[in-house]
């Protein structure tokens, strides 16, 4: 996660997460392909208005789940029950009431990707970190750890890299996939609990206990930008649902 300079970065990012979950969860109970499209299209308004989205950055980051998105509508709608008959072609059959729930659950998902990407591509994930412990409640044990977590997935992809770059060098080429992947997994560990010993050991030496009661250097607070995105964002989409 990597905040931009846009409006909904500066959001609370445990206000801006439940308004997300709050939108899905009323998804999940939505049966209306009209509702389900229009909350998706909000998500789209949202991100290139308040997100800081461009249509390309946009496009990109959906292009892979349109796949699924014709594969789950087919499947719904080929293979579904229904009384008004569209379309019968061998065992495919197609019917209104299969097309409609076919629409539903694929613009469901990619409302659900969307309000995902909405989150990640706005939120600064160390603020993030922070608002958990401030307005969750989280423990700083429970939420540094999972920070350090998170921190390690960049620097394994580089050196994952690093290391298919040196074999290439080496002339090394191996066609069995699990060999491949043993060689590479066990040095990965290996620098992994490295690096995990020296990360605890130099918390520890800095006095990090894990008790709740310390102090920050960054600490994130729930203002009035966010009581009203929070309550706009749940009207709106309570609203589309009646549609």
């Amino acid at each position: 996660m990597k905040a931009n300079t846009s409006f909904l970065a500066t959001l609370n990012p445990s206000c801006k997460l439940f308004a997300h979950l709050f939108v899905m969860f009323l998804l999940m109970n939505i049966t209306n392909m009209k509702g389900t499209f229009f909350i998706w299209i909000l998500a789209v308004l949202i991100g290139i208005f308040l997100g800081g989205w461009r249509i390309t950055y946009f496009l990109k980051r959906l292009f892979p789940y349109f796949g699924f998105f014709v594969l789950i509508f087919w499947m719904m709608a080929a293979f579904g029950e229904g009384q008004e008959t569209i379309w019968q072609w061998a065992w495919f059959h197609i019917t209104k009431e299969s097309l409609n729930h076919g629409l539903t659950i694929a613009l469901r998902m990619l409302a659900f990707v969307t309000y995902g990407l909405l989150f990640t591509s706005t939120t600064d994930l160390t603020l993030f970190i922070m608002s958990l412990i401030h307005q969750c409640k989280l423990s700083p044990k429970w939420a540094y750890g999972l920070l350090a977590g998170l921190r390690f997935i960049p620097l394994f992809q580089s050196e994952l890299n690093q290391m298919k770059t040196a074999h290439k060098v080496r002339g090394y080429k191996e066609k069995n996939g699990w060999k491949a992947f043993k060689r590479y997994a066990l040095p990965l560990f290996t620098h992994g609990i490295r690096k995990s010993e020296r990360i605890a050991i130099a918390m520890e030496a800095r006095g990090f206990t894990g008790t709740k009661n310390r102090t920050y250097y960054r600490t994130t607070k729930i203002g009035s930008r966010d009581w009203a995105y929070l309550l706009s964002l749940v009207s709106v989409v309570i609203g589309m649902t009646f549609l």
